[in-house]
This record gives structure tokens, C-alpha cells and sequence, in this order.
């Protein structure tokens, strides 16, 4: 506590500091500095001069498919990882440079810069994610650049931006419809009128589902989402240019999602089945945010940004677990031969007789999140003859906390119908952890001729504190970690330039874990080369990661070990190639033809053995490959624009994933498929008005598992179609 209460203090003294002229600076020069705040890498063009890794996504890149599945939009991007779920992306699983996948855990995940997941230290995985469709701006940063974002720097950062305030009064109303009861509708109106400028976003998007219930009914979801965002620029406060913004959200969710798979047979026969034991299966939830953004721009060289922020996500998910006695429903999907008894219950083929093995467990898994902060950030340049410093300083002080009140219920297949048997069964789970946590960093670029240099440094300091009501447990988790990274790039000619980069990456223990698991750590090195003229932008970049210790976090899908419980995975190596490149055909004509491609080159291998009962690991041996991660995966685009239409084909493939970490054949062990699909968007804007635009997702209708987890064969998304017209004023 005496670490937090200090730096606190450092916090209201640096907020004290006295306020000096602007040395003139315009307005447009201030706003210009402020918008682009929360621009992590700098932007497009930022990103192609860092001495690191770093990719952009705009708004025009995010309006060619209109995909509000995050899943897709990260494809276009080489290093990412996506492990698919539900086939919509509500709760997608996003790996950076072999972290793993699962949930999003290992990877720092923003919106406008500040810390998005519900509780991303006490309890890091992802069970909300901000909707893509309301964002004008993505970025991925990896490598050295990765030290000012934390708590989970080994693979990298992704930040979801929203859009700024307009310049002056504009709004639209976007209307979509398409198969499986597909409908979004998103609203947006901003204005500006003089110091204050505002901009208020609502959006409604959902689906029938396109699974198959045994027992027929819906299997979609919907979402809204609501955003008001509030700006005053003030003329002449204090005597210094100052901005304040205020951000407020509300998004909500109900699903008929579940956590139950397939076993390959029935895979084979119908990929979009579901079975009759997961009709009371639905995920509720609720998020409340609210953000204050206040910038100084003391001088020319130096400004100063704050950031006070709040979040709260309540979720209940009632969904099937197994048997109440019994085999896991893992081992029954894997291997329904060796349990016919359970998997003809599970289906709905016979009834249940009143014992425990005929049972069916549902758990409502009933979680409240809570995170807030103070974060502040100082940016100072200076000149000292041919050197260019730029100098950032930042701090936040940062709480979360995390109720789990997990209550299990009984019944018994009847006819296809899931009926109560009666029995109390009580609370399967009832834990509540929080953690205070304080971070700084500091990081130099220079910029000198041909040259840019950084070096920097992130220190953090958590103090998380677990009770277990049900076994009259608790503990307290500290740590202390420390990432130094240093990166140079070489602007060898005008247009071709190299880069090379090292840093220490960590991920923090969770607040249950036990005193005998060690953090994440791993010494990252990355190694490439861009070029870029006016019709060709690339950049091939190699990875490698040495991993001291990795992390193995068992969820409620994970059989033999209890939610929350972190397994020490010893050292491992990772490495890997990201190819990226943009090509204009017929630049300047009437017509001008884009293409895009990215692929990911990704190997690894355990360096020890061990036994593991973290059932994603089990008996390693040295030189097995990690699990979920594809050894290859690639994307190709191309286009065609013109003034007023545009039309896109993009083939994406994924290679085979192990469910299980392993070597050698898959033919011989549980996996995913290795797939290939194919997505086309035609464009039009009849007006300056008027979009009208058409979208066929996995044209081909590909089917392939993407994945054995939680439990069971899951199908990627079949063929969609999607209208859509927006209308702008």
C-alpha cells in the first residue's frame, strides 16, 4: 500500500504543475495534437518510421467489409492469432506473436487508449470486447513500442479508437439486414458550436443464429450499444490552451450462446447442430463506462494528458457443464464410443433416470467486473543540434475487482426437455479478488539523420488479494515487474528502411493464483525491413520470443483443475515471420486496382518436460508445439475503386491447430481444420449522401472445426449474406 500511496502523491503533485503561455500555438495546432491523442502509434503514417511494429486500420479500411466481427478485421493484420468461437465474434480469442488466444488474456486490449477488459488484472480474460462498428480507427503495436501499455506486453497492444468530434454538424443513420435474421442499425450525429463540440452514437446489431437447436428456437443474440461523447475546448482557461472531454457508454448483450460442441461424427453429418442439452443456455450482460480526458498544451514542446476512467460489466452465463457424476464433457465429445450412455442423453435420444450420471450440471456463471484509474502521460521535445528527443513519461494508478457467484442447477432429459429435478445444488463457485495496481514507464525516441533510436523502460507494482467463500481460502498475490526495450530504425534510402528490436515482455499472475506460480516473462526480439513508395507499402519482420516462464489459466472449459488457477509451463520458444504489403495497380487512373496481402509464419517448441494437469498442456515433452496456434496463416485482397463504387475479394486461410500441445501428424490427435474463405463487398455511393453497399461472407460456404474448445467440435460461420444503406447529412 505504501508503493500506491506514493505514487498517488506523485500523481496530484504532477497534476500541480503551474500552467505556462502556448507560445502562440494555433488553434488548429492544438486540436490537430489533442485528437490524435489517443492514436497510440501515431497513425499511418507514425507507423511506418517506428522503431517497431505497428499497423493501422482507418475508417476506409474498416468500411470495405463492414465486418462487425473483430475476428475478421484483425485478419488483415499478419502476427494475429484468432481462435473462433461463436462464428460472430462476441467474444473473440486474439493471440499476438504465439501469446495465446484464449479469451484475449495475454494481449492489452484499449479503447482510446485506456484499459477495456473487464478486470485485466484480477481477472485478465476478455468476456467483453467494445463493438468494431462503432470505432473509426484500429491499431495492433508489437515489439518495443509495447512498453507504454501493460498490464500484458509479451505479445503486444490493441487499441479500438472512437471517433473524434467533427469539425462542424454531420450525422448519419446506417441501416443492414442479411441472412439468419442478420440486422444492424447504427445512428450517429456530432456537432460542433463554438468552444464545445459533442457527438452522441447508438447502435443495434444482432442475429437469429445460424446454429441448429435439436429443440428448434433461436440460437442469435443481440447487442445495443449507446455512446455520448462531450468536448470543451476552451479559448482562454488558466491561461493555457486546455481540452476536456467526457465520454459515457452503455452496451448490452443477450445471447443463446453456449459453451457445447459436437463430436466429429455429428460434425460430419450437420456442422451447424446443436444439441438438446444446451437449450437453456444464454449469456446476459451489461457494460457502463465513463471517461474524463483532460490535455494541457503547456508549450510547443510540452503537453500533458490525463485520463480518469471508469468501467462496470455485470454477465450472467447459464450454460450446460457436464454430468453432475461423470466424465467431463470433453472426454464424452472426444471420445462418444467409449459413453454412449451420456452422449444419447446430451442429444436428447433417451431419457435420464434420476441418478447423478444420468444428471446434466447447468451452471449460471454469474460475474461482476469493476475497473477505474488515473492515468497521465507527459510527452516533452527537444532539439539538441542534428538530435530530435522525444521524451514520455507516464503513470497510472489502477483498481479492479472481480465477484464470481457461480450457482448450479440439475436436470433431467425428458423427452428432449430439460426438466428440473428439484435438488438445491448450491454455489459450485463463490470467490471475489481485486487488485490495486501502479505503473510507469519512460521512454527516449531520437531522431538523428537517416536514423531513430528508443529506449525505454516499464516498472509495475500489483497487489491483488483473493477470498474463496466456499473452501475459507485467502491470499495475497504482490508483484513487482520490470520491462527495459530498445529499438532502432534506418531510413536507408528514400524508400527502403530496416528495423531491429528487443524487449522484455511480462503477463502478471492473477489474483488466485498460488504463491508457487511465476509471472510470465519472455525476452522478445524482432528483426525486418520496409519499403514504401507511392504505390507499394511493405514490411517483412521476423519474431522471436524466449520465454522463461509461460502461463497456462484454466476457465470453465478446462476439466481437472478450478477456474482461475494459473500452471507454470517452464520455457518455451517461439518464433516467427509477418509479411504485409499494399500494391496499387493503375495509380492515378480512372480506375485503380489495391491489392493486400498478409501471411504469419509461426513455429514453437516446449524446452523441458513435464506433467501438466492443465488440460491443454498434460504430459509435454521437450520440443512439442504449444496448442491453438496455426503454423501458418495468410489473407490476399483485391480490389478495384473508382469515384463513386468500389468492390472487394479477400481469400483468407488458417492452418491446422493442435487442441492439445504435441508434434508429429495430426492425423493421429484432436485438432482444428486447416480452411480457406472467400468474402466479396461491392460498394456504391450514387451521392455524396448515399452508400449502398452488398457483402457475401465465405461465399464457398467452407465448413471446417475452428475449434475443440470449450467443449466439443465447433463450425466457423456459414455462407451470409448482408444489405446495407447508409444515409448521410
Amino acid at each position: 500500500m505504501k508503493h500506491i500511496i506514493k505514487s498517488l502523491s506523485a500523481v496530484l503533485v504532477l497534476g500541480a504543475v503551474d500552467v505556462i503561455a502556448a507560445d502562440g500555438q494555433s488553434d488548429d495546432a492544438f486540436d490537430k495534437q489533442f485528437m490524435e491523442e489517443v492514436i497510440v502509434s501515431g497513425g499511418k503514417e507514425g507507423a511506418r518510421t517506428m522503431s517497431g511494429s505497428a499497423y493501422v486500420l482507418d475508417k476506409a479500411d474498416l468500411e470495405q467489409f463492414d465486418f462487425s466481427d473483430l475476428n475478421k478485421v484483425l485478419s488483415t493484420i499478419p502476427g494475429v492469432y484468432i481462435r473462433q468461437e461463436d462464428g460472430f465474434g462476441l467474444r473473440p480469442n486474439i493471440g499476438l506473436r504465439g501469446v495465446t488466444s484464449e479469451r484475449s488474456q495475454k494481449i492489452t486490449l484499449m479503447e482510446d487508449g485506456i484499459l477495456i477488459t473487464p478486470a485485466p488484472y484480477s481477472a485478465p480474460a476478455a468476456y467483453y470486447m467494445p463493438n468494431v462498428s462503432r470505432m473509426s480507427t484500429l491499431e495492433v503495436v508489437k515489439g518495443p513500442a509495447t512498453i507504454k501499455y501493460g498490464p500484458n506486453n509479451v505479445g503486444g497492444s490493441v487499441n479500438l479508437v472512437t471517433p473524434a468530434i467533427p469539425d462542424e454538424q454531420t450525422g448519419f443513420v446506417d441501416l443492414g439486414a442479411g441472412s439468419d435474421g442478420y440486422e444492424k442499425y447504427q445512428a450517429f450525429f456530432g456537432d460542433r458550436i463554438g468552444d464545445f463540440g459533442y457527438w452522441i452514437d447508438g447502435l443495434r446489431f444482432g442475429s437469429d443464429g445460424f446454429k441448429e437447436l435439436d429443440t428448434g428456437g433461436d440460437t442469435g443474440f443481440e447487442r445495443n450499444d449507446i455512446n455520448v461523447k462531450l468536448q470543451w475546448v476552451p479559448d482562454d482557461f488558466l491561461g493555457v490552451p486546455q481540452r476536456f472531454i467526457l465520454k459515457a457508454g452503455y452496451a448490452d448483450e443477450n445471447s443463446d450462446e453456449t459453451y457445447l460442441g459436437l463430436t466429429q461424427q455429428d460434425f460430419d453429418n450437420n456442422p451447424l447442430r446443436r444439441y438438446a442439452a444446451s437449450q437453456r443456455d444464454n449469456f446476459d450482460s451489461e457494460h457502463r463506462l465513463v471517461n474524463l480526458d483532460h490535455g494541457l498544451y503547456l508549450t510547443e514542446s510540452l503537453t500533458i494528458g490525463t485520463q480518469i476512467y471508469w468501467n462496470h460489466f455485470k454477465r450472467s452465463w447459464n450454460k450446460l457443464d457436464g454430468f453432475v457424476e461423470g466424465p467431463s464433457l470433453n472426454d464424452i465429445l472426444e471420445q462418444p464410443d467409449l459413453f454412449p450412455r451420456q452422449i444419447d442423453i446430451i442429444r436428447g435420444d433417451i431419457n435420464s433416470n434420476p441418478v447423478a450420471t444420468d444428471t446434466l450440471g447447468v451452471t449460471d456463471n454469474d460475474r461482476e467486473y469493476e475497473s477505474a484509474g488515473i492515468q497521465m502521460a507527459a510527452d516533452y521535445t527537444v532539439d539538441y543540434g542534428e538530435f530530435a528527443h522525444n521524451v514520455e513519461v507516464g503513470l497510472r494508478y489502477h483498481y479492479d475487482s472481480i465477484d464470481r457467484d457461480h450457482l448450479s442447477r440439475s436436470y433431467l432429459m425428458s423427452d428432449s426437455d430439460m426438466v428440473s429435478d428439484g435438488i438445491e445444488r448450491g454455489n459450485k463457485t463463490l470467490n471475489d479478488a481485486h487488485t490495486d495496481a501502479v505503473a510507469t514507464y519512460l521512454r527516449d525516441t531520437v531522431d538523428w539523420r537517416d536514423w531513430k533510436f528508443n529506449a525505454g523502460i516499464r516498472y509495475e507494482y500489483i497487489d491483488s488479494h483473493f477470498n474463496d467463500e466456499l473452501n475459507n481460502r485467502q491470499s495475497r498475490n504482490s508483484q513487482s515487474l520490470l520491462a527495459p526495450g530498445a529499438g532502432v530504425f534506418w531510413q536507408y534510402t528514400d524508400q527502403l528502411g530496416f528495423l531491429l528490436g528487443i524487449n522484455k515482455g511480462f503477463s502478471p499472475t492473477g489474483a488466485s493464483a498460488s504463491s508457487n506460480v511465476d509471472a510470465e516473462e519472455a525476452i522478445n526480439f524482432e528483426y525486418g525491413l520496409r519499403y514504401d513508395t507511392e504505390v507499394l507499402q511493405a514490411q517483412v519482420i521476423g519474431f522471436f520470443s524466449d520465454y522463461d516462464n509461460l502461463i497456462g489459466r484454466c476457465r470453465a472449459s478446462d476439466s481437472g483443475c478450478e477456474v482461475g488457477e494459473e500452471f507454470n509451463g517452464g520455457e518455451v520458444q517461439i518464433a516467427g515471420l509477418e509479411v504485409y504489403g499494399n500494391y496499387l495497380v493503375n495509380a492515378g487512373g480512372a480506375v485503380e486496382f489495391p491489392i493486400n496481402v498478409s501471411y504469419t509464419h509461426t513455429e514453437s517448441s516446449f524446452q523441458t518436460s513435464f506433467d501438466s494437469s492443465f488440460s491443454q498442456w498434460g504430459n509435454v515433452k521437450q520440443g512439442d508445439a504449444l496448442p491453438y496456434l496455426p503454423e501458418n496463416i495468410g489473407r490476399i485482397q483485391f480490389g478495384a475503386e473508382a469515384a463513386r463504387w468500389e468492390a472487394f475479394a479477400a481469400v483468407s486461410y488458417q492452418g491446422e491447430m493442435r487442441d492439445k500441445a504435441g508434434r508429429g501428424s495430426f492425423d493421429d490427435v484432436i485438432h482444428t481444420d486447416e480452411y480457406t474463405t472467400l468474402d466479396l463487398s461491392v460498394l456504391w455511393r450514387p451521392s455524396d449522401a448515399w452508400l449502398v453497399q452488398f457483402t457475401v461472407d465465405n461465399v464457398t460456404e467452407e465448413e471446417a472445426i475452428v475449434s475443440w474448445r470449450p467443449f466439443g467440435a465447433r463450425p466457423n460461420s456459414p455462407r451470409l449474406y448482408r444489405g446495407r444503406v447508409r444515409y448521410t447529412f
